[in-house]
């Protein structure tokens, strides 16, 4: 019994000594907290009272008013020649940018489109880049699908309409490329010369506004040498009035010298070369071999070479063939105007499309000459599959060749067209294609052509195609 009693009261003074406990908890924790905010605020107060000490001894450091005049010698200053006081802000200069000393780098004479025929031999001294050659003979031709002004509608367009736009933009694009050469006369787009769109005036103007100063045209004026006209006033005075247009020509053909005389046309041509300086070289159209030769002979014994003779050439009209050899034995470049037979030497019109692709056109060509053409045709898709097959295969060399010899990288077309391949057919005769572009389309098929040629294998199947369809 004694010892229930023991365990109970050792129970009761332990839970007397819990209670004590839990009751004295609460008051030593709010001491705790009071003394630890009143040690807070203390070390606050010190803070606060150093920092008003730092602000009072500095203000203490600082020099008075009063000693500074005192020592400042007044007496040796002249105050009628105070410097001004400048309030504005000293201007800075703006850093160089890297164009600036990109500028400052010496000028590469090397030009910036790629001339693949850079080494050919040419004819005489003035060469043509890359062979290829423009006519403006449908610029400002309201007949031919020029449009003066305006915004074209998607029917026009569809029927080959062109605008003076159209034609900057494909100028540009040609000249960017290399392609260099353009050929005009005072003929063409003469009805629209009133409002300055003859092709003269656009072409003209697509010079002016033309930005790379790299690529300088070359142009082939024409004289049209009218029966009133053939005395040498009249050639000197016409290639004055295309000057006043274009600011320069290069070369100046007459043309439709036929069998009357010359003699005029001789002088004046020399009086326009050697004694005004207004061209630079002499040029003919549509001249036979014989009567070249004699005018060759003429303008000898003058001084002056005969630089080029223009004439019709083709696939469809290869009539001329012999004409080209004749201006090389003469040293004669031979440029050749249509050489695309109107679109039946480069397919755009055939006996399964006689509209040629535009929309609204009735046929251009009888059926019966579309359809003796189809061996042609038919050719000229199989020879475009070779070639395209051929220029894949070899556009890595071709690029390895041409690269650090003619400029920038070349930039080769592998989607050969049949148009391409009738313009790469005159030049692989020894000809330059005078091809006539009026949109920025047409300008980047011609574009297209450089880069490669037809080999001996190509042109011979063209040939037999061509002489199968006499």
């Amino acid at each position: 019994m004694r010892f229930h009693v023991l365990g109970l009261a050792t129970g009761l003074s332990t839970l007397v000594s819990c209670d004590a406990f839990l009751s004295v908890s609460p008051a030593s924790s709010a001491s705790r907290t009071q003394l630890k905010s009143s040690l807070d605020d203390d070390e606050l107060s010190k803070l606060i009272g150093k920092r008003s000490q730092i602000k009072r001894k500095k203000k203490e450091e600082l020099p008075k008013e009063e000693d500074f005049l005192e020592k400042l010698d007044t007496d040796n200053i002249d105050m009628d020649n105070l410097p001004e006081f400048q309030t504005k802000r000293v201007k800075r200069e703006p850093k160089k940018k890297e164009e600036d000393e990109e500028s400052k780098a010496p000028v590469s004479n090397e030009p910036t489109y790629v001339d693949y025929f850079a080494d050919y031999e040419d004819e005489n001294e003035f060469h043509i880049p890359n062979r290829m050659g423009i006519s403006t003979r449908a610029w400002g031709d309201v007949n031919a699908g020029f449009v003066p002004s305006g915004k074209l509608k998607k029917q026009q367009l569809r029927e080959g309409k062109f605008v003076p736009g159209d034609l900057q933009v494909a100028y540009n694009d040609l000249m960017n490329a290399g392609i260099l050469l353009y050929e005009s006369s005072p003929e063409y787009g003469s009805a629209m010369a009133s409002k300055q769109l003859s092709a003269e005036d656009i072409l003209s103007r697509c010079i002016s506004e033309y930005q790379d100063s790299d690529a300088i045209p070359l142009i082939v004026g024409t004289y049209p040498n009218k029966m009133w006209q053939r005395g040498a006033k009249g050639v000197t005075n016409a290639l004055s009035n295309s000057c006043d247009r274009i600011s320069a020509i290069d070369v100046y053909q007459i043309k439709n010298l036929g069998w009357l005389p010359s003699a005029g046309l001789v002088k004046g041509m020399t009086e326009a070369v050697v004694d005004l300086g207004t061209v630079n070289y002499v040029g003919v159209k549509n001249v036979s071999p014989v009567r070249l030769r004699r005018m060759v002979s003429k303008f000898d014994k003058e001084g002056i070479q005969v630089t080029t003779n223009a004439f019709d050439f083709s696939l469809t009209n290869r009539k001329n063939e012999k004409w080209i050899q004749s201006c090389k034995t003469l040293g004669v470049i031979p440029l050749i105007t249509d050489p695309l037979g109107g679109g039946l030497a480069s397919g755009q019109y055939t006996a399964s499309n006689p509209s040629g692709g535009i929309a609204g056109a009735s046929a251009k060509f009888p059926f019966s000459t579309l359809e003796k053409l189809q061996p042609l045709h038919s050719v000229l898709e199989t020879v475009a599959e070779r070639v395209k097959t051929r220029v894949t295969r070899e556009l890595r060399d071709l690029k390895e060749r041409s690269r650090g010899r003619y400029g920038p990288e070349p930039k080769i077309n592998t989607d050969i067209t049949t148009t391409q391949i009738a313009l790469n057919y005159v030049v692989a005769k020894g000809g330059v294609p005078l091809a006539e572009v009026n949109s920025p389309k047409q300008a980047e098929e011609v574009l297209g052509c450089l880069g490669w040629v037809l080999n001996d294998e190509e042109v011979s199947m063209l040939d037999a195609a061509a002489e199968l369809c006499k």
